[in-house]
């Protein structure tokens, strides 16, 4: 896969700040890009049904929160 083609595949998605800087510190400091840990990260949370309940969890929390 070219570089042109490999850009093409990739799409934007907003972050807070905070989220950001967290996960660029710890993929960073495991010596890893920042895109493949997301990309790892989203495979085991889809592998593993106990983590994918307290992330959606988590979410819903998060998003009443918001809305307050």
């Amino acid at each position: 896969m070219s570089s042109d083609d490999s850009k093409n595949s990739r799409k934007k998605i907003a972050l807070t700040e905070h989220t950001y800087d967290r996960l660029k510190t710890f993929s960073r400091f495991n010596g890893l890009k920042t895109r493949v840990f997301i990309d790892a990260m989203v495979d085991v949370v889809l592998q593993d049904e106990e983590l994918s309940k307290r992330v959606v969890e988590m979410t819903l929390e998060n998003q009443a929160s918001d809305k307050e």
